[in-house]
């Protein structure tokens, strides 16, 4: 674990889909306790970044409650809230996480690491190896203090500025990921933006017995048993 680097997972309440998700129950526990809690096993530091609205009070309260970092910036302006956040903790390299993914692929996050040594930004989400909800993106604080004058897409979609730049710069790349899957298991979708997606997440996690560590192989190979489950949220993305 490096000093200058960490987790940096953004969480907020007022989800125009499905408000309240961080904070929703599965079993014991609400959803953003397993995506903190599973990402803990890379070994690196793990910090919040939520917004000083009213309407993330109550998850604040959690967070400090459970003893996790956090921090709170702008609700609409994510991409100040992640310079804010690592700027507070003296942070240089960014892992970026959404809260509504409880099954980031830790083992390819944990091996991806050493591509900060060559790279100031890895796209570890937009490519088709792997199944949405489970990638992660590398960047450097320097590349997101370097997007100026942002617009609303920038603002709110953190790297947007710097996707839509990498195929010209050679510090930029796309994380290569083996397709290991089947085109069923391609079409699995593991993030949380719809009830239906809580639901299936909600499954998965129960019948693993609500561990931390499950891998997406374990995941996919039980959905693949199960393609009515699987098919639950599909049509809605």
């Amino acid at each position: 674990m490096k000093s200058n680097r960490a987790i940096i997972v953004q969480a907020r309440m007022s989800s125009k889909r499905l408000p309240g998700k961080s904070l929703m129950k599965i079993g014991k526990y609400p959803l953003i306790y397993y995506v903190l809690n599973r990402l803990k096993i890379t070994g690196e530091k793990v910090i919040v970044a939520t917004s000083t609205d009213s309407s993330d009070d109550i998850l604040v309260q959690y967070l400090e409650e459970q003893d996790f970092r956090f921090y709170q910036g702008s609700l609409d302006n994510v991409l100040d809230r992640y310079i804010a956040t690592a700027n507070k903790f003296g942070i240089e390299e960014i892992v970026r996480v959404t809260g509504d993914n409880p099954f980031v692929d830790i083992e390819l996050l944990k091996n991806s690491l050493a591509l900060f040594e060559r790279y100031t930004y890895v796209d570890g989400i937009y490519e088709d190896g792997l199944i949405k909800g489970s990638g992660f993106e590398l960047v450097a604080l320097d590349e997101l203090k370097s997007i100026k004058n942002p617009n609303q897409n920038y603002k709110e979609h953190v790297t947007y500025g710097l996707r839509e730049k990498i195929k010209f710069r050679e510090n930029y790349v796309q994380l290569s990921v083996p397709i290991l899957h089947s085109s069923f298991r391609n079409k699995v979708i593991l993030t949380c933006d719809y009830q239906e997606d809580f639901e299936l997440i909600s499954s998965i996690l129960s019948y693993f017995n609500y561990r931390f560590n499950v891998s997406i192989n374990e995941i996919v190979n039980y959905l693949d048993n199960k393609k009515s489950l699987k098919n639950l949220n599909s049509h809605l993305h």
